[in-house]
């Protein structure tokens, strides 16, 4: 399986996972849905509670301060069927996991760079064992899991792989998304030494019927 709408019809007992609001609160994070206000000022990170479509559709970031709570009781700040929660930095880990002796082990890991909310280069690196819940324990019926972090705070969990594209590749190796605004002489020149390949399933670009304002049409790879 490829996509997120795909676990949801193959993994109905699982389907809570995909509520990322839940996950949250799980986690122990401050977060909360639209109309609920916060209780710290800072940075929140605002994205919908289901995206089965990913690529961060929606997402966003937000300031966000208790004094605000008025304003938030009615959808200021925060659309409906969205959630808030607080914002972490650090390096964005894709990490897929699969079952080996009774135990969850990475076997293909990779590190982003990002713009924002917009990654700008992937690369392969070393497998990163990451601490996880004990409740992942009831994922065992589960083939394999991707699951995301930022600095060492889980942030997204998928019932399928994440890192296909590179599972073969040695460590080292680089990925650049082509994105509607990426400069044209850029991605030219890069194309003379890296190997361009086109979106899963050869789709001109995730656009989510255009949810996404900037979309990836494709992307860059380099071997290690």
């Amino acid at each position: 399986m490829d996509e997120d709408f795909e676990c949801w019809e193959h993994y109905p007992q699982h389907r809570w996972v995909f509520n990322k609001l839940d996950v949250a609160r799980r986690l122990g994070y401050h977060c909360g849905p639209a109309c609920v206000p916060v209780r710290h000022t800072g940075n929140y990170i605002v994205r919908p509670i289901y995206n089965l479509y990913g690529m961060s559709v929606s997402a966003t970031q937000v300031f966000l301060r208790p004094e605000d709570a008025h304003q938030m009781h009615n959808h200021k700040h925060i659309p409906p069927g969205h959630f808030w929660c607080e914002w972490f930095d650090g390096d964005h880990y894709s990490i897929d996991y699969a079952w080996h002796n009774n135990k969850l082990e990475p076997t293909t890991t990779t590190v982003g760079t990002k713009e924002g909310l917009k990654f700008t280069q992937w690369t392969k690196i070393e497998n990163v064992d990451k601490k996880l819940p004990d409740w992942f324990d009831q994922f065992d019926d589960v083939e394999e899991l991707n699951v995301e972090f930022i600095g060492d705070k889980l942030i997204e969990v998928h019932l399928r792989s994440g890192n296909d594209i590179v599972h073969d590749d040695p460590v080292g190796t680089r990925m650049i998304p082509h994105w509607k605004d990426s400069d044209p002489d850029y991605i030219n020149m890069l194309s003379k030494r890296w190997t361009y390949h086109n979106n899963y399933g050869d789709d001109e670009a995730y656009d989510a019927s255009g949810y996404i304002d900037n979309p990836r049409l494709g992307y860059l790879k380099l071997k290690g």
